[in-house]
């Protein structure tokens, strides 16, 4: 296993590299594993997969405590880095410490935070939402990054008011309070260009917007392309299907039998952690 360090420097690496990091949402780390088999570079420890799983709106209803138990379950098993959501570091500036204390001692490689009041909600959604001053978001910035202790330990500003000049004023003023990256809330490459162009050269992350490829994320000046909900999806799509079979045939069989990964995927997980228990067993077995 890598340590937390190590994982961190590499997203630095990955984040000054031309290339984009693709980071799909991940909820648990069975899946974060397979991201790591597939030759995924990185993944998000996303707040609305956290909260969608448990059955909740994405509206800062999880606890700080569950947050940080899913990053340390994450980077207990895993070896990729992890793109920490914390909304928005679950109230003011003396929260945003004990998070990036809490985050950090959990193995996470990159925080991110946002300028919604708390509780916050999904306003991606349509909900109405409320957001705090430029010199409070700010203030959670500075607050942030004077409290890490590892500096590669990445700090991403994420200002969602609905105004674009007030969001790039906001953007740029994070960024100059020692914020490492820049998120954008863009829909299309054109909006992407104009805050990646007004970033003064630091890199920026974002979800991918609807319609773009990662390419054409990359050639609009994005560093790495969040994918937040495609993995939960794709798996309650396949479990419907399942499920749906067992009640109409009995047996699972005959969908399972159509999967072209079936028997790949069927050792992928019934491996998991076997080689670990063999390695403890044979270490302290009593027979030295």
């Amino acid at each position: 296993m890598t340590t937390p360090n190590e994982t961190r420097r590499r997203f630095r690496a990955l984040l000054a590299a031309p290339e984009i990091i693709a980071a799909p949402g991940v909820g648990d780390p069975l899946t974060g594993l397979l991201c790591q088999t597939l030759g995924i570079t990185a993944i998000h420890v996303s707040g609305s997969v956290a909260h969608r799983t448990h059955g909740y709106s994405d509206a800062g209803i999880l606890t700080l405590t569950e947050m940080v138990d899913r990053i340390a379950a994450m980077s207990d098993i895993v070896d990729l880095p992890l793109i920490a959501d914390a909304d928005t570091g679950f109230g003011g500036a003396v929260n945003v410490v004990r998070t990036v204390k809490d985050y950090e001692r959990a193995g996470a490689a990159a925080i991110h935070f946002e300028d919604q009041v708390t509780p916050k909600r999904p306003t991606y959604q349509g909900s109405t939402g409320a957001f705090i001053s430029t010199p409070e978001m700010v203030d959670k910035i500075r607050a942030a990054v004077d409290t890490r202790i590892d500096p590669d330990l990445a700090i991403i500003a994420r200002c969602d008011v609905p105004d674009r000049k007030v969001k790039l004023e906001r953007l740029q003023a994070c960024l100059e309070a020692g914020a490492d990256v820049g998120w954008l809330s863009s829909e299309d490459a054109e909006e992407t260009l104009f805050y990646t162009e007004r970033f003064a050269g630091k890199p920026s992350i974002g979800v991918l917007p609807r319609g773009m490829t990662l390419k054409e994320y990359q050639n609009a000046g994005a560093s790495c392309a969040l994918l937040p909900g495609i993995l939960p999806i794709a798996a309650l799509c396949a479990q419907k299907a399942v499920l749906e079979e067992v009640m109409s045939t009995g047996s699972a069989q005959g969908y399972l039998s159509t999967l072209p990964a079936i028997d790949e995927m069927t050792k992928f997980y019934n491996r998991q952690g076997n080689d670990e228990l063999k390695r403890i067993e044979d270490a302290y077995s009593g027979t030295r």
